[in-house]
């Protein structure tokens, strides 16, 4: 966890917070029941005397967003500011410490009254997966030319943020694939740049597919086998998918 500047939601720990409220506000509870669920979830800041102020901040800043801030909220911020707590990793540095006791200062004054309008509640955006478990995808190049890509796993455990599993595979022509050619496995490799012959895999979020989406064609499906990947440590957008391939056939050209 750490701070990147001297702002109330510039640190890892309030945006954590922050982010689990609205997720549980998204989820049915109201303010004050997501405010308990988050004093429950990180109860082991109160334990750390930097952290406990942050978690009340946090919790101060979001219902004061949607207008319900309790005053056992507001009184524990107050209580922080007075006695100076969490502002033990700004000693080092006499102008950030000068610049956050300034920040924090009118973050109270503002939290002190309501506000005018109050921001709507957080609702849930789902949006799933856009493609199932084998299924054979037909990718158009700005060149004209097409490519292929197998979609290996469809993970909907977050309903905003559905994500595939997707692996290229080493195939560059001018008519799409046939459902036969995602049979054979041919995995892409990068042999290019620092990539030292990886496979081309990646899990694929909802980001920008409606726009990537107008060059992906499903040919067909067929069945995942238990030797196929099934995770990869890279996240790419959609609109990536298929570059990797003229980068490949570009390199292997100038060793040809």
């Amino acid at each position: 966890m750490g701070a990147w500047g001297v702002g109330i939601l510039q640190d890892d720990t309030v945006s954590d917070v922050v982010g689990f409220v609205k997720d549980r506000i998204k989820a049915g509870e109201s303010v004050a029941i997501a405010t308990d669920s988050a004093l429950s979830h990180f109860s082991e800041l109160e334990n750390d005397e930097d952290d406990a102020p942050l978690l009340w901040l946090a919790l101060a800043h979001v219902q004061w967003t949607y207008g319900i801030l309790e005053d056992r909220i507001l009184e524990r911020v107050r209580k922080d500011l007075q006695l100076g707590n969490g502002l033990g990793r700004w000693g080092d540095d006499s102008k950030a410490l000068a610049k956050r006791k300034e920040v924090l200062n009118k973050f109270f004054n503002k939290i002190a009254k309501p506000k005018p309008k109050p921001s709507p509640l957080p609702r849930l955006i789902v949006r799933k997966a856009p493609f199932k478990a084998g299924d054979c995808l037909s990718i158009l190049l700005d060149d004209g030319r097409y490519t292929a890509a197998l979609v290996l796993r469809a993970d909907n455990s977050n309903p905003e943020y559905g994500k595939n599993l997707v692996a290229s595979l080493d195939y560059l022509e001018t008519a799409p694939p046939s459902l036969a050619f995602f049979e054979l496995r041919r995995w892409l490799i990068k042999t290019h740049g620092n990539w030292n012959n990886e496979q081309d895999i990646s899990w694929y979020q909802t980001v920008r597919f409606k726009e990537a989406s107008k060059r992906i064609r499903i040919i067909g499906c067929i069945d995942v086998r238990p030797s196929d990947p099934n995770d990869s440590r890279f996240y790419s957008g959609w609109i990536s998918l298929g570059t990797q391939i003229t980068l490949c056939r570009a390199h292997a050209a100038k060793f040809s």
